[in-house]
């Protein structure tokens, strides 16, 4: 499948704290239910897990009305006398279903599954917990590779998406404050006294959004690749992203290998995207999972949005070299097949309209004018993230935050907070202000690592000890150091006549 723009660019937790209170609307009410946990079989486990739903009042306020069954799946404990305090995962997004990530989260998480539950729970709007998504457009719909057409069809695509969902859902009632009381309900449910909680990306802000609302009930919390709750999401990506690309430019320079096989690289890549801004071309990309050949429009926007999800893993940002010089001659081919990497699993794991209903409440009510027209400045990608959510959320309905909610979350729950240098769009720096309020925490940074550190080198084995103890203390980020960049791609090529020679020698 070729993947869309619009994927690409989506690509986009006892002491102190704010309680429920006045100011967390539709807060929890303690329910006087059990979960009826059942065996059952999940994808990508090959072991039997546990079942069930929780039927919760999608209008949580009024207490009446349409009821959400929440998906969730337990992982449960081999041993026979476990822990009573359950790891809870937040899934990223926003917009990704919890209970798709049980594979991974057994690969992670694995080691401390033997004394405790790991909960797995579809947030309202994702996965089976009335699912609100809606089939993205395809990158060679007529008028996407033309900004203000695409902007037209942003509107048409996201009322159309918002009018069929809303059959189904109050739209304004599936924003993060709402989802984690929610998940109150869970922990209740489950008998826990209190949860460990791992979050990474969008996960990490509604597991920081679980911690202020429910402080007493947290014993300890792993945050990666952080959202803070000042951080309105696509604002900063121009120029988090634009750093990231930067020094992408400046490792291959710095490369000798790179830099002989792509001398010009930043020149060629201007001039590529100076070409594109001109005249969009069309241009045959091959399918690297089909090997069907289709021709496509390729615009500057939809070569900077491949640019930009390949930012996200340094494996792909390696290639990235080769991949636009072969499209600055004319083979889009390689760009677009990392691109699809990314991008369709995007597609195909994000629940769009759920996303819509957090950003357009919680992000782009903070975006003003003044902030958009500087993302003009912000070389390469401009305003080509906040443009597109600007444009769908003034047709989507908008929930209600509590006051407090971009507020700091002051804690002193131990906290082990991860960051990859390398990420193009929670980079370090928004870590360091979710740590300056967090009184027991510790801030390690991979400064090879981009989207996501907790799966590389040592960093399972400091979540383990971590969880394991409910302490920072004596956990060190030097192993996280010792991760390699990857290595650049360096294209197969005849070798010169005195190459050979000096072989022979």
């Amino acid at each position: 499948m070729f993947t869309s723009l619009f994927a690409s660019l989506l690509g986009a937790a006892m002491l102190s704290g704010c309680g429920a209170g006045d100011s967390a609307p539709n807060s929890a009410v303690t329910p006087k239910v059990t979960l009826d946990l059942k065996a059952c079989r999940v994808k990508g486990v090959d072991s039997e897990v546990k079942c069930a739903t929780l039927d919760v009042f999608e209008n949580r306020e009024a207490r009446q009305g349409r009821k959400i069954a929440l998906n969730i799946v337990v992982l449960p404990a081999s041993a026979r006398v476990k822990e009573n305090d359950p790891i809870f995962l937040f899934a990223g997004g926003p917009g990704q279903a919890a209970t798709d990530l049980a594979q991974q989260a057994l690969q992670l998480l694995g080691g401390l599954n033997d004394k405790r539950d790991i909960v797995l729970i579809d947030q309202r709007g994702t996965g089976k917990s009335n699912l609100l998504n809606c089939k993205l457009p395809d990158d060679d719909a007529p008028g996407m590779s033309d900004p203000v057409q695409r902007n037209a069809l942003i509107t048409k695509f996201s009322s159309e998406c918002r009018d069929e969902l809303a059959k189904k859902a109050d739209l304004t009632q599936y924003t993060t404050t709402i989802a984690m009381a929610d998940y109150e309900d869970v922990r209740v449910a489950l008998g826990a006294e209190k949860i460990n909680m791992f979050g990474v990306s969008y996960g990490s802000r509604s597991s920081m959004e679980y911690l202020r609302r429910y402080p007493q009930h947290v014993r300890s919390v792993v945050i990666d690749a952080v959202v803070s709750p000042s951080m309105a999401l696509a604002m900063d990506f121009a120029s988090d992203a634009g750093a990231a690309y930067e020094k992408m430019l400046a490792d291959c320079d710095a490369d000798i290998a790179c830099k002989k096989s792509f001398p010009n690289l930043r020149a060629d890549v201007d001039a590529l995207l100076q070409k594109l801004a001109t005249a969009p071309v069309k241009a045959p990309v091959t399918n690297g999972v089909t090997g069907l050949s289709k021709e496509i429009e390729i615009s500057r926007d939809s070569v900077l949005g491949a640019i930009f999800s390949s930012l996200y893993v340094p494996e792909l940002a390696a290639v990235l070299p080769q991949s636009l010089a072969k499209a600055k001659q004319g083979d889009y081919t390689p760009l677009f097949a990392q691109n699809a990497l990314f991008g369709d699993s995007m597609e195909d794991s994000v629940a769009y309209g759920m996303r819509l209903s957090v950003m357009c409440a919680e992000d782009v009510p903070r975006y003003n004018a003044a902030d958009i027209a500087s993302q003009a400045t912000r070389a390469p990608f401009g305003r080509l993230f906040v443009d597109q959510m600007a444009v769908s959320c003034a047709v989507w309905p908008k929930g209600k935050l509590a006051a407090d909610f971009n507020a700091p979350v002051k804690s002193a729950a131990p906290v082990l907070i991860l960051s990859g240098a390398l990420d193009p769009v929670t980079p370090p720096a928004h870590a360091e202000v979710v740590k300056q309020s967090l009184s027991n925490a510790l801030h390690l940074i991979a400064p090879n690592a981009g989207h996501g550190v907790a799966s590389r080198g040592c960093a399972p084995k400091l979540i383990k000890k971590f969880f394991e103890t409910a302490s920072v203390a004596g956990l060190g980020g030097e192993c996280l150091k010792k991760l390699p960049r990857p290595m650049f791609y360096e294209p197969l090529r005849e070798k010169t006549q005195a190459e050979k020679s000096g072989e022979k020698k």
